[in-house]
C-alpha cells in the first residue's frame, strides 16, 4: 500500500513538533573548534553554563582543534541534525576558511543552520613589552630599521590576515610564525620568542593587565568600550582594514526549525542577563545577539568581505 506524500509530510511535521516540545531530552555536545583558553572557548563556557540551566540539561564543550577551526566545523557538519551536536563557529570557520584554505570538508552556508550570533571580539595588536615601542608608528619604525628580524605569531585566520595586511600596508619585512592556538602565542610573546601578534583580548587580558604583554592598538574602526585607552590603528598612524572576530552558534543542516528557534531564544535570554554580559566583557567580548535570519545574512556578507580582504592582503589558499 502506497502512503500519500501529503500524509508522510504531515507525519514528519508532527514528529518535528513533538521532538521540539521534548527538546532537549538528553545531553547536548557543543563543539568548540579552538583550544581551551581561546576566546571562542571562553565565550562558549560562559554562555553554555547558563544555557544548560535554562534548558535543564547537561551541555558539554568538546574542543576539536586544528586547521583554522575547520576540523571542528567538519565534525559538526557531519553530525546528526537533531540539536544534540552544535558548533560554536565564528569568523574563521564561517567566513575566512573558504578564502584561506584550498579545500575544506564543509560548506559554511549549505551544511549549517545559523542559530544566533553571540557578539564580537575586538581585535588588538599586542607586542612583546621589551620592544622599545609604545605605538604603531614606533613599531613600524623599528621594523624598518631592522628588516627581517621581527616576527608576528598567529593561531587563526584573523591573526594571519591581520599580520599580512600590516606587513603590506606598513611596507615592512616581518616573518609569520604559525601556532596551534592563541594561548601558545601569548606564552611566546611573554618569553620574547615572537615580537607581536594580532588577536582578541581573551587569551591575553590578564597578561596585558599585568604588563607581561602590551596592547598598542585595536584593528577596529573605533576604540573598544572595554579597553578605551587603546587607540585604533588609524590613530596610531596606519590606515587599516576593519578586522573583528564574531562568534555564534550553528547546527547541522536539516535541524528542525523548532529546535533552532528554542536554542536561539535561550541564547537571547542568556545574553540579556547583566551578569553574563559582565563576565563576557571581562574577557574582552561584546555581547550582541542576532537571530537566525539576520545571522545567516551576516555570515553570507562576511564570506564575501573575506574574499576581498584576503586578496588585498596577498594571502594565497593553503
Amino acid at each position: 500500500m502506497r502512503v500519500p506524500l501529503l500524509t508522510i509530510a504531515l507525519l514528519l511535521s508532527s514528529w518535528s513538533l513533538a521532538a521540539a516540545e521534548n527538546y532537549p531530552s538528553q545531553r547536548i555536545t557543543v563543539i568548540a573548534p579552538f583550544a581551551p583558553g581561546s576566546g571562542t572557548d571562553g565565550v562558549a563556557r560562559i554562555v553554555f553554563q547558563r544555557l544548560s540551566e535554562l534548558l535543564k540539561t547537561t551541555i558539554v564543550i568538546d574542543n576539536r582543534v586544528g586547521a583554522n577551526g575547520a576540523l571542528g566545523a567538519t565534525a559538526a557538519a557531519r553530525s546528526a541534525p537533531d540539536g544534540y551536536t552544535l558548533l560554536v563557529g565564528g569568523t574563521s570557520t564561517h567566513a575566512a576558511n573558504p578564502s584561506m584554505l584550498k579545500s575544506i570538508q564543509y560548506d559554511p552556508i549549505a551544511d549549517f543552520v545559523p542559530i544566533s550570533q553571540f557578539g564580537l571580539f575586538p581585535y588588538f595588536l599586542i607586542v612583546d613589552p621589551s620592544l622599545p615601542v609604545k605605538s604603531v608608528a614606533d613599531l613600524v619604525a623599528l621594523a624598518k630599521s631592522k628588516p627581517g628580524t621581527l616576527t608576528f605569531g598567529y593561531a587563526n585566520a584573523l591573526g594571519q590576515l591581520s599580520g599580512e595586511a600590516f606587513r603590506r600596508r606598513a611596507g615592512i619585512d616581518i616573518a609569520a610564525v604559525p601556532y596551534r592556538n592563541s594561548p601558545q602565542v601569548v606564552t611566546d610573546i611573554i618569553a620574547q620568542r615572537v615580537s607581536m601578534t594580532f588577536m582578541d583580548m581573551a587569551p591575553a587580558v590578564s597578561q596585558v593587565e599585568a604588563g607581561q604583554a602590551r596592547a598598542i592598538a585595536t584593528t577596529n574602526p573605533a576604540r573598544s568600550s572595554q579597553f578605551p585607552d587603546i587607540p585604533t590603528m588609524k590613530e596610531g598612524g596606519l590606515a587599516f582594514i576593519n578586522i573583528s572576530a564574531w562568534s555564534g552558534l550553528f547546527a547541522p543542516k536539516d535541524t528542525p526549525p523548532e529546535v533552532v528557534a528554542k536554542l536561539s531564544e535561550g541564547v537571547r535570554e542568556v545574553l540579556a542577563e547583566p551578569e553574563i554580559r559582565s563576565r563576557l566583557a571581562d574577557i574582552g567580548f561584546e555581547a550582541q545577539w542576532i537571530g537566525p535570519a539576520d545571522f545567516a545574512r551576516h555570515v553570507k556578507d562576511d564570506i564575501e568581505l573575506w574574499a576581498t580582504t584576503t586578496k588585498e592582503a596577498g594571502i594565497e589558499r593553503q
